[in-house]
């Protein structure tokens, strides 16, 4: 019964989505250098950002110079259950937060507030097709709609065209909205932020520190305690630095021996996300498999070792880190099971001698 009900589930989303990615036509393609007047004269304005916690740490750009260029405008901002405890990197810039839940049930009341708040304007920024974002604007049907012009298209009063994913990063992408509002993206300030925090959870560091990341938002961003343990190893033997361990409680087993090692310190798991900001903002350089931490270390301008798992050019270059000195590992594979301990050693070494 529960596999024919998910079968069921997964025929009407197929054509719910193919509903509502219908090859039709937005009102308007905004050119290269056009100005949309709707656009700028919308004076309540709702961002959705309802993904993970990277995805909102590199929308930090737009919505600081949105704020800038209009400071009397109400911009809100739609964030999920996963990166509302990052909301302090743009909380300065934005009026009002709203929750989108993990319950459906509880989607759609929220749904429904949203319409009753008649915005003026919602912006889009994923740069993929979003269905979540599409069912959104079909039902809380604002005056306008802005996104890119992509597969789902057809839900949008305005798009702009998507810059080339392999030669611009995701922030300068992101920017490419700006264009409507009579703002040259190209002369936009693109760097990363988050507020310092105090309340530091680590030791007073005394020598050069490492942050080491274990994993990201998923298994297969997960290299193995053994490679990560020899590639410590191997750092200790060149490097007098102080090396901090990064992880989830889900892998507290996993990397428990290794507090037992010699200068290898396990960071206090913690779910608040402003304090494992500022252990991450103390370190020196950063290894992470994970890309919000890359992110982080482009606020704090962190030189960072970063692990991709880049298997298809279908989304684009990887989230590389911006304005900050950076060296990746990308691998064919999902997890990482390409790349030795030696070769990571080498690539942090190559930073380390920038």
């Amino acid at each position: 019964m529960n596999e024919f009900l998910k079968g069921l589930e997964g025929k009407f989303k197929f054509l719910l989505k193919d509903f509502i990615f219908k090859k039709n036509f937005p009102q308007k393609v905004v050119e290269v250098n056009g100005i949309c007047s709707e656009v700028i004269s919308a004076n309540k304005i709702l961002l959705l950002r309802q993904d993970r916690i990277g995805d909102l740490l590199v929308s930090v750009p737009f919505l600081r110079t949105l704020r800038q260029y209009f400071p009397t405008k109400k911009i809100d901002i739609l964030l999920s259950y996963r990166n509302i405890v990052a909301k302090s990197c743009i909380q300065k810039y934005i009026d009002d937060i709203i929750l989108f839940p993990k319950n459906p049930l509880e989607r759609i009341k929220v749904i429904h507030r949203i319409k009753r708040r008649n915005y003026e304007l919602v912006i889009d920024p994923f740069d993929n097709a979003s269905f979540t974002s599409s069912i959104i604007i079909n039902l809380v049907k604002p005056r306008f709609s802005l996104g890119f012009d992509k597969e789902n298209r057809n839900v949008y009063s305005f798009v702009v065209a998507i810059p080339d994913k392999m030669e611009k990063h995701i922030v300068e992408r992101i920017c490419a909205l700006l264009r409507p509002f009579g703002i040259e993206p190209d002369k936009v300030d693109k760097t990363l932020e988050y507020p310092s925090i105090s309340g530091n959870l680590l030791p007073l560091k005394n020598k050069i520190r490492v942050g080491v990341v274990v994993a990201g938002s998923s298994k297969s961003k997960f290299w193995g305690v053994e490679n990560l343990a020899e590639l410590i190893n191997l750092i200790n033997q060149k490097y007098d630095f102080e090396i901090i361990v990064f992880a989830t409680p889900n892998y507290k087993n996993l990397i428990s021996f290794l507090s037992t090692r010699n200068n290898i310190y396990v960071a206090p798991f913690t779910n608040d996300f402003d304090a494992f900001v500022a252990m991450v903002s103390s370190c020196d350089y950063l290894i992470t498999p994970d890309t919000s931490v890359v992110h982080l270390a482009s606020a704090f301008k962190i030189p960072v070792l970063v692990f991709y798992s880049f298997i298809s050019d279908k989304f684009g270059m990887p989230w590389f880190p911006i304005y900050t000195k950076f060296k990746a590992i990308i691998s064919r594979r999902e997890s990482y099971s390409d790349v030795s301990p030696e070769f990571a050693f080498q690539r942090f070494v190559e930073l380390v001698g920038e």
